[in-house]
């Protein structure tokens, strides 16, 4: 059962980094490269498909496979143990993984501004300020701090030494730290994304300590590996995005040129994937010598 949950855990940690690229492929290559604008611009009852898309389905979505992350890192370590302490632990994962669900649907309140804002040309006010600020500010709020609490949660707690899936907790913790990177620029909220990263930092750091500050064990670990890669890209896409783009330039403001970051997306994550590859080669030499 165990090694069945591992092999899952792989699956459901992609479809958290990888979800929310429906937009760049469906919104971005084909509706604004491509041409095809209504797979994301067609109006149903005032709300655009791709928000119709985005609550009725990638919201769920996200809030299963956070939840069958939790399900996976506290199942219980020795069969037929009941330990208290972890059940707990187990249940504050539940609560974060619900207002990450809580905070994206808050964010619903964004077909309400898109609404007043494209059809009844409300562009200020205090009504549209209200909307705007629930839509943009608490929300993001909501949405990232919960997701980056929960996400450190598994990082700290999750059971030592599972070593299954090296290569892809690399090639995961590169390609979601670029993904929350770029998306919190896209939504304006830098500077919270730098915030927000310290929980990471403090999380893996702590798994290192759980290591017996052993870093070679430590990144042997799956959930070390992810959250040192996915901390470390989250500042490094702001400073490589911010000299490439001449600044915090959201995508969506880019028309057809939104193309280049597609690119700088693919160079990234292949650069970093082969130097966390480089750098698991060197600690599992000294891994292997320390151990002979």
């Amino acid at each position: 059962m165990r090694s069945k949950l591992d092999r899952q855990l792989i699956w459901w940690i992609l479809i958290v980094c990888f979800a929310y690229h429906y937009k760049v492929i469906a919104c971005g290559f084909f509706g604004v490269v491509c041409g095809y604008s209504g797979l994301c611009g067609t109006l149903i009852h005032g709300i655009t498909t791709n928000h119709w898309f985005e609550t009725l389905i990638y919201c769920p979505l996200m809030w299963f496979a956070m939840n069958e992350i939790n399900e996976t890192v506290f199942f219980p370590e020795k069969s037929g143990v009941y330990n208290l302490a972890r059940v707990r632990t187990k249940r504050i994962g539940q609560l974060l993984c619900a207002l990450y669900l809580f905070g994206m649907g808050v964010h619903v309140t964004n077909t309400i501004e898109i609404y007043s804002r494209v059809h009844l040309g409300i562009e200020e006010g205090a009504l549209y300020d209200q909307v705007y600020w629930i839509d943009e500010d608490l929300s993001h709020w909501i949405q990232f701090g919960a997701f980056f609490l929960a996400m450190s949660w598994f990082v700290a707690f999750d059971r030592l030494d599972r070593t299954h899936g090296s290569y892809i907790a690399i090639f995961t913790g590169v390609a979601h730290g670029l993904e929350r990177g770029i998306g919190v620029i896209e939504g304006n909220s830098a500077g919270m994304a730098m915030v927000l990263c310290s929980f990471i930092i403090i999380a893996t750091v702590y798994r290192w300590y759980r290591h017996d500050k052993d870093f070679s064990r430590a990144w042997a670990d799956f959930f070390f590996r992810h959250g040192l890669t996915f901390a470390l890209c989250i500042p490094l896409t702001f400073l490589s995005y911010s000299w490439t783009f001449g600044g915090f330039v959201q995508p969506s403001h880019m028309g057809n040129e939104a193309w280049k970051v597609v690119l700088f997306s693919v160079v990234f994550i292949a650069l970093g994937f082969f130097v966390g590859v480089g750098m698991d080669g060197l600690l599992g030499k000294a891994r292997t010598e320390h151990y002979n």
